[in-house]
């Protein structure tokens, strides 16, 4: 049987049960992710350069954000969207977003208890959703404009495998059929509940939002960490080699580069064409950031740029910032 997504009621009904626990979520944030909040005037010496830049450029605008999102948001091996969103372009940021999740953990999924190591111990059933700590804070910060990132973990990793024909059976190297059912069903399902409420819960003509669709990887092999056993990441290559796609020379690289970017430009498909739903206008803005990294090197793993390819995409966002806002 199917369910209907929550109306905006219920979802404030749990916030006000809920709050204490998401007071505590915002208060454990903060301590970890508060400068992200500050305004530039406020940053002290080390800001000087950034001030100088925005004042020798007075069109520039800086915004109050919320960011809810996954690893490109929240990548703490390195840097991520978000820091240089504010430390390269003077945007305060309030940052909701937690590494490895999900658009099913964003959209449908509770507040996860594992992050910065919140003593509230393992997951409970009563604990509040992602949706209310989202609602919560645009209620409460009132932010000009949201920034969404997801869909990239719903695909990667064991998910990854059942996308991909084998080499070896004749078919096309993608089971187009499942990738188009995903995003063109699930995917924009998830991605119309979180905007349509987020739309909701500001109600506010001015308030935007903005999503992006990554750029297109290079599945070689390359995760985040190993260590005694434990990994994180890769996350294409094993479905890759089971698939009897190999990697053994440039040519073979440049195979499977092509193949995920089919899957990059079907989000970015269906991401633009939410943003050109008459529904949307004006609210609404995706930012295509393909084609931005064009080589392996501007890749850290298989999943996330270097610190400079981070800036480069940044300043793609910013400039949709800047004309939309």
């Amino acid at each position: 049987m199917k369910t209907k997504n929550r109306s905006l009621a219920s979802i404030k009904k749990e916030i006000g049960s809920k709050k204490k626990f998401l007071n505590q979520v915002h208060a454990a944030r903060m301590a970890v992710r508060g400068y992200n909040t500050v305004p530039v005037a406020q940053r002290g010496a080390q800001a000087k350069p950034l001030a100088a830049m925005l004042a020798a450029t007075p069109t520039k605008r800086t915004f109050n954000l919320l960011a809810q999102g996954d690893s490109w948001f929240d990548y703490p091996l390195g840097t991520d969207l978000i820091d240089c969103l504010h430390s390269n372009h003077g945007h305060t940021i309030t940052n909701i977003a937690v590494a490895g999740s999900t658009l099913n953990d964003e959209a449908y999924g509770p507040v996860p208890r594992e992050m910065f190591g919140l003593p509230f111990g393992l997951l409970q059933s009563d604990d509040p959703s992602r949706i209310a700590e989202l609602v919560n804070r645009i209620q409460h910060d009132k932010p000009q404009a949201l920034l969404l990132s997801a869909g990239g973990n719903d695909i990667a990793g064991d998910e990854f495998f059942p996308f991909i024909n084998n080499s070896k059976s004749g078919l096309s190297s993608i089971n187009q059929e499942v990738l188009d059912g995903v995003v063109n069903g699930t995917f924009k399902a998830a991605y119309e509940y979180l905007i349509s409420t987020a739309i909701a819960a500001a109600a506010d003509p001015k308030f935007k939002i903005f999503t992006h669709g990554y750029d297109y990887p290079f599945p070689d092999g390359r995760g985040v960490i190993s260590f005694l056993g434990w990994k994180v990441g890769p996350w294409f290559d094993p479905t890759f080699n089971q698939k009897n796609y190999p990697n053994n020379t440039p040519a073979d690289l440049q195979v499977r580069h092509d193949i995920t970017a089919q899957f990059i430009d079907s989000l970015n498909a269906m991401l633009n064409g939410l943003a050109a739903q008459p529904v949307y206008a004006g609210k609404l803005f995706h930012v295509n950031l393909t084609g931005t990294l064009q080589s392996e090197a501007d890749w850290a793993n298989e999943l996330h740029p270097v610190n400079s390819g981070f800036g480069t995409l940044a300043d793609k966002i910013d400039a949709a910032l800047q004309v939309n806002i």
